[in-house]
Parts: structure tokens; sequence; C-alpha cells
């Protein structure tokens, strides 16, 4: 009995850290398929300043989601690329915004810059 509990928690242990994994390695994947090779390592840079590479985060006021915490109002373009807001903690719809917010502001969308 003692041995098998320890292997249930052994390997529930195993799973959550594979799962930690598998969220950043998503969210790296995500900003390599949204950025060119030059912006790569500035947009890894934010997105880890600003959630941590957690494309589920949310900033404490609620006003600021995803991989780059991106704001409400840029709901509507969101919306003009196919996607609807609740999408937006998808790490690729997240990567998707922020290279188009990038696009036409560069950085300085972001206090993470």
């Amino acid at each position: 009995m003692k041995r098998t509990l320890t292997t249930v928690v052994l390997a529930l242990g195993l799973l959550l850290a594979l799962s930690a994994c598998t969220q950043d390695q998503a969210s790296l994947s995500a900003i390599k398929q949204a950025f060119p090779s030059s912006q790569y390592s500035k947009a890894v840079q934010v997105a880890t300043c600003e959630s941590g590479l957690d494309p589920t985060a949310v900033s404490a006021g609620g006003g600021n989601w995803g991989l780059f915490q991106i704001n409400k109002v840029h709901e509507p373009t969101l919306r003009q690329m196919g996607y609807s807001w609740d999408q937006i903690t998808d790490p690729v719809v997240n990567a998707k915004l922020a290279r188009s917010i990038y696009d036409t502001s560069g950085w300085r969308a972001w206090s993470c810059d």
C-alpha cells in the first residue's frame, strides 16, 4: 500500500512538472510563430516580464490579459483578425495580437520594453 501511494505521488509530481514545461514551450513556440527572428529575443523578454510566460495571466486589476498582457482596448483589432476576446489567453492568439500591436506601435506599447 505504501509503495503504491509513493508511486502515485511521484507520478503526480512528474505530471505537474511536465505541464509547467509544456506551458513555457507553448508560449515560446507561439512567440516564435508570431514574431520575426530579428525580434524573437525581445518578444520573449517582454512576454517574460509581462506575464512570466504564463498565457493565462491576468493583471491584478483585470485590465491586461495573457502572454503579453494585452489590454481590452485592442479587442476590435483582435476581432478584425478573426478571433474573440475569450481566446485572448491562447498563447498563439495573444502573440499574434501582440505582433499586430508591435507592427503599429513598436515595443513602446509595453511597459516592459
